[in-house]
């Protein structure tokens, strides 16, 4: 029983994170391939959001539109990161859009060695599909009462050389891709308090 209750402590260490204020272990329950906004570097971290604000208005767009428009749009609209900001150091990029099925890839291409590759990763319903009763959050956005859109932000250190840009990424995680979150995951169940054993029967 001893070991067994070491093996389970230490498996909980291995997959916990400390918090540096309070001392207290905190389960991020992150993936391997996924990774926290707040420890990236700088760059990455405002690339991270500007993806995110440009993902707004993309959705803004189509919603209005019906359909997901050209980076060349969201360059003459402003919109961030596609339009670039002469002020900002790093790479500029190349951005693509490729969509297949209920797949949509925004891709950004670094012009500068070094620099790594971007992806924005949308995933539509398929028709038949029943309403995804899943809450909204940072990969689940609702943009109307029947659609729910799986959306997932990736970087790749592979910069220019990342595969091809006219092939359709539909699982980055297996092409090398790290995924950004902005917070850790949250459980998808919370697990049940153990039920006392029963005491002796009462005559």
């Amino acid at each position: 029983m001893a070991v067994v209750i070491a093996a389970l402590v230490g498996f909980y260490l291995a997959n916990t994170a400390w918090d540096t204020t309070g001392g207290v272990p905190r389960a991020n329950n992150l993936l391997p391939y996924q990774v926290l906004m707040r420890d990236r570097p700088a760059a990455e971290q405002r690339m991270f959001r500007e993806l995110q604000e440009g993902l707004l208005e993309a959705e803004r767009i189509n919603v209005s539109g019906g359909n997901w428009p050209d980076p060349a749009a969201l360059v003459a609209d402003g919109i961030p990161p596609f339009a670039s900001d002469p002020t900002a150091k790093g790479s500029s990029y190349i951005w693509s859009i490729l969509k297949r099925g209920t797949y949509v890839n925004y891709r950004g291409t670094p012009t500068a060695a070094g620099a790594p590759a971007w992806l924005l990763l949308i995933q539509e319903p398929t028709p038949e599909a029943p309403p995804d009763p899943s809450p909204e959050d940072e990969e689940h956005h609702r943009i109307s009462s029947t659609v729910m859109l799986h959306v997932s932000i990736w970087v790749h250190a592979g910069g220019a050389s990342v595969g091809n840009a006219l092939s359709l990424i539909r699982a980055p995680q297996a092409e090398g891709w790290t995924q950004v979150r902005a917070n850790p995951l949250t459980p998808s169940f919370t697990p049940m308090a153990p039920t006392p054993p029963a005491g002796p029967a009462k005559p």
